[in-house]
C-alpha cells in the first residue's frame, strides 16, 4: 500500500475569503458590463436562435414555406462584416451605449426564385439585437438592377426586433384605415455565405421605392434629430435638395408655419395607434419619420418601432410630449372630439385584427411564432377594452351643417381662398372668376354649371395667375367652364399641376376648355381619384402635359388635345379609358401609360403627333380601331425602369405603321416584329419625343 504524505502547503480559509471578496467587489463593480455581456447579448442570442429553431420546427410539421433568400459576399468581405458587428458589441459591452458610428457596405449578390441581383449589404442598428448574433444580424440589402428590384433598399432584421406582429400590423392599420404610408413586412428564410440566419423580416427603406408602393409622389422623406431636419430621401442624385432646403428653413425660421404643414388627420391616426399599444417610442425623434406630399403640401407621418404592452392608464397629452413637433400640433386639439374618434377608429382596428384577409395571411406565414402572436394580440384586444371603458362617450355629437358659398357675380380672386369641408362651392352661369396671384383650395362640393352661350370663365390675371387645389369626397361637376392662363406657382411648394384633384371620389367635367397654361408639370393632375369622366371638351395651347393621371381612374371621351407642349394623357398606376378623342401635334406622347397601367384605346384619332401611343413597365395597353396618320412614332412598348416588368399590348383592330418594341415585349396585332435595344436613349429628346427636364 502506498500511503502520501500531508502537503506542507495549506490553503488558509483567509486567502479564500480574500478572493471571494475580490471577485464579488470587481463584479459589483462591472455588474453592468457583465450583465449587457452575459444577458443582453449572449443568453439574448440564445433565445432568439431558440425562438427561431422552434419556428423551424413548426414550420416543418405545418408544411408553411418560406421564401428562401441567398445572399454571397467574398470571404475577406464577410470577415470584415463580422469584424465591424463584433466593434459594435464591443462598443456596448463596455459603455452600455447605441451604436452610432457609420457602417460600411460591402459588395454581394442576391438570388431568390431565380432572380438575382448585384447588391451591396451592410450593417444596420443602432441597438444591440441588430447585432448581437454573429448570425442573426440585421442587414440593409441595396440592390443593382434584377427585374423588381432595381435600385431597391431593403431592411433585413429578426422577427422578434418588429415584436413578432406589432409592426406589420400597425402599419396594415395605418394603410387600410387612414390612408397612411405603409411600411411592408415579409417573412424570408435568410442566409449569408451559406450560414443560415433564420426567418427575417424584410423590412420597406425610407426610399422612392416606399413612396411609389404608397401612391404618392416622390418627395423628401426626413427626421428630426437635434432640432435640424435630417434628410433619409432626396430623391435620385439629391434632386429634391432644393426642397430639403427649403424644409429646413422654415423649421428654423419660420416654426409655427412648419407646425401648419403637418397632416393633422395622419397624425392624430399615428397617436391612435401609439396609445393603442402604450408605447410612444415610435413618436420620439429618432423613430418617426416624416414623408413631405407635394401634391397636398403636407407633412405625412409614419410609424415603426412600437412594442404592445398592456395599457392600464391613459395619459394623452404624456403620449404627445415625447415628440415637440407632435405635441405643437395637437396640443389644443386633444378634446372631446379626439377621444371620440379615438373610439370609432379603435372599433374599426378591433374589426381588422378578427377580419382582414391580409393581416390573417401574414399570421398563417408566421405559424412559427404562433404563441407569440397571440400573446401580442391578446395584449391589443385588452388595451381595445380598456379605451372602450374608460372612453365611453355618451354626449350627442353636433352634426355639421352643411353651408353653401355661391358666387353669382364676376369676382376677383385675390391672395388664397379655401372652401371648408362642410361647404359647397357654387358658381353660376357666366360668371367670370379671375385669380389674381391667388391659390384656390376646395375641399368640399364643386358646381361650375355654364351653358354653350355663357360660359364661366376661370382665368389668370394680366398681373398674375392662380393655382387651384380640390381634394373632397363631395361630387364635382364643371359644364362649359373655360379654364386660361391658370399656372402650378401660388402653393408655398409648387404643386405639380396648374388644377389638381387630389384623392377625389366623383369628377365630371364636360364641354370645358383648357388653354394656355403658364407653368407647371401638367394642366391637370388626377391624384388618387376615380370616377372622373371628362367628355367633349378641349385641351389646347398646353405647356406640358394636359393631363396626368397618377394611381386614378378615369375616362376620356369626344376630346380633342392640340399644340400639347409635353404628353397628351400620361398614366401611373392608374385605369384610364379613351374613346373617340383626337390628338393633333402632341410634341412627346400623344397617350403614354406607365407603371403597371391599365389603358383602353378605342376610336381615336392620332395626327401629326412626335409619338401616338406608348406603354410601359409592366402596362396593359388595349387599342381598338384607332386611327394613326403622320405621326413620327405610331408606336412604343418598352421597359424604363428595371423595377418592372416588360409591359404588353393589343393592336389587333390598330394599323400600326412604325413602333420600337423591346425584345421579348408581348404584342398582339403585330406580325413578324422587328424588335429594337435601346429604346429609352431613343427617346425623351435623343431621336424621337421631346427632352425630359
Amino acid at each position: 500500500m502506498k500511503y502520501f504524505k500531508k502537503s506542507k502547503f495549506s490553503f488558509s480559509k483567509l486567502y479564500l475569503i480574500v478572493f471571494i471578496t475580490l471577485i464579488s467587489i470587481l463584479s459589483y463593480i462591472n455588474k453592468d458590463l457583465i450583465y449587457r455581456s452575459a444577458v443582453t447579448i449572449n443568453l439574448g442570442s440564445l433565445y432568439v436562435n431558440l425562438l427561431n429553431e422552434k419556428a423551424e420546427i413548426i414550420n416543418l410539421f405545418n408544411s408553411n414555406n418560406i421564401e428562401n433568400v441567398s445572399i454571397s459576399m467574398s470571404s475577406n468581405n464577410y470577415v470584415r462584416l463580422q469584424q465591424e458587428r463584433s466593434k459594435m458589441v464591443t462598443g456596448y459591452v463596455t459603455y452600455g451605449e447605441q451604436w452610432k458610428g457609420e457602417n460600411k457596405y460591402f459588395k454581394s449578390k442576391y438570388a431568390k426564385d431565380g432572380v438575382k441581383s448585384d447588391s451591396k449589404i451592410k450593417l444596420f442598428g443602432m441597438n444591440p439585437d441588430h447585432f448581437r448574433s454573429s448570425v442573426g444580424h440585421s442587414f440593409r440589402l441595396l440592390h443593382d438592377g434584377g427585374v423588381g428590384l432595381g435600385k431597391k433598399k431593403v431592411n433585413y432584421l429578426n422577427i422578434r426586433s418588429r415584436d413578432f406582429i406589432t409592426d406589420p400590423l400597425l402599419n396594415m392599420i395605418y394603410s387600410k384605415l387612414f390612408d397612411g404610408i405603409k411600411i411592408s413586412y415579409r417573412p424570408e428564410r435568410v442566409s449569408i455565405n451559406k450560414n443560415n440566419y433564420g426567418i427575417f423580416f424584410r423590412e420597406d427603406f425610407f426610399d422612392s421605392f416606399l413612396i411609389e408602393e404608397n401612391n404618392r409622389r416622390d418627395s423628401v422623406i426626413f427626421e428630426i434629430i437635434n432640432d435640424s431636419l435630417q434628410f433619409n430621401h432626396l430623391g435620385e442624385d439629391d434632386i429634391f435638395e432644393g426642397l430639403g432646403l427649403q424644409l429646413s428653413q422654415i423649421y428654423l425660421n419660420e416654426y409655427d408655419e412648419f407646425v401648419n404643414l403637418v397632416d393633422i388627420d395622419k397624425l392624430k391616426a399615428v397617436i391612435y395607434l401609439s396609445i393603442l399599444t402604450n408605447d410612444n417610442h415610435p413618436l420620439s425623434d429618432i423613430n418617426m419619420h416624416w414623408y413631405f406630399n407635394p401634391v397636398s403640401g403636407l407633412l405625412e407621418p409614419t410609424i415603426r418601432e412600437a412594442f404592445v404592452k398592456q395599457l392600464d392608464s391613459l395619459d394623452i397629452k404624456n403620449v404627445i410630449s415625447s415628440n415637440k413637433l407632435i405635441f405643437d400640433v395637437l396640443k389644443d386639439k386633444i378634446d372631446l372630439e379626439f377621444k371620440r374618434n379615438l373610439i370609432d377608429n379603435i372599433i374599426q382596428i378591433d374589426s381588422l385584427i378578427i377580419n382582414d384577409h391580409e393581416y390573417n395571411s401574414l399570421k398563417e406565414s408566421l405559424i412559427g411564432y404562433r404563441s407569440q402572436i397571440n400573446e401580442k394580440e391578446k395584449i391589443f384586444r385588452n388595451n381595445i377594452e380598456f379605451l372602450i371603458e374608460n372612453l365611453e362617450i355618451n354626449e350627442q355629437r353636433n352634426i355639421s351643417k352643411t353651408e353653401t358659398f355661391h358666387i353669382k357675380n364676376d369676382t376677383i380672386i385675390y391672395d388664397n381662398m379655401t372652401i371648408s369641408k362642410n361647404t359647397n362651392l357654387i358658381i353660376d352661369e357666366g360668371v367670370k372668376i379671375e385669380l389674381s396671384n391667388s391659390l384656390l383650395k376646395v375641399y368640399g362640393g364643386f358646381k361650375a354649371i355654364g351653358s354653350k352661350k355663357n360660359p364661366i370663365k376661370i382665368f389668370g390675371s394680366e398681373d398674375g395667375s392662380g393655382t387651384i387645389f380640390i381634394n373632397t369626397i363631395e361630387p364635382i361637376e364643371l359644364s362649359h367652364v373655360k379654364f386660361n392662363y391658370l399656372t402650378n406657382s401660388f402653393t408655398k411648394f409648387s404643386q405639380p399641376a396648374s388644377l389638381i384633384f387630389y384623392e377625389c371620389n366623383n369628377i365630371s367635367i364636360n364641354n370645358s376648355t383648357f388653354e394656355n397654361n403658364l407653368s407647371g408639370d401638367d394642366y391637370i393632375n388626377f391624384f388618387r381619384s376615380k370616377n372622373i369622366v371628362i367628355t367633349n371638351s378641349i385641351f389646347k395651347n398646353v405647356k406640358n402635359d394636359a393631363i396626368d393621371s397618377d394611381f386614378s381612374d378615369l375616362l376620356v371621351e369626344n376630346t380633342t388635345f392640340e399644340n400639347i407642349g409635353n404628353d397628351g394623357i400620361d398614366g401611373s398606376g392608374s385605369n384610364v379609358k379613351i374613346k373617340s378623342s383626337k390628338f393633333y401635334n402632341i410634341l412627346d406622347k400623344a397617350v403614354s401609360a406607365g407603371e403597371q397601367s391599365n389603358f383602353y384605346l378605342n376610336k381615336n384619332l392620332f395626327e401629326n403627333n412626335e409619338i401616338a401611343i406608348v406603354v410601359k413597365d409592366d402596362s396593359k395597353l388595349i387599342s381598338e380601331e384607332d386611327i394613326l396618320v403622320s405621326n413620327r412614332l405610331d408606336f412604343v412598348a418598352f421597359r424604363k425602369k428595371r423595377f418592372f416588368e416588360l409591359p404588353s399590348a393589343d393592336l389587333s383592330l390598330t394599323n400600326i405603321k412604325n413602333y420600337l418594341i423591346e425584345h421579348s415585349t408581348k404584342v398582339i396585332g403585330l406580325e413578324n416584329i422587328e424588335y429594337s435595344s435601346d429604346i429609352e436613349e431613343k427617346l425623351y429628346g435623343n431621336i424621337y419625343g421631346r427632352a425630359s427636364n
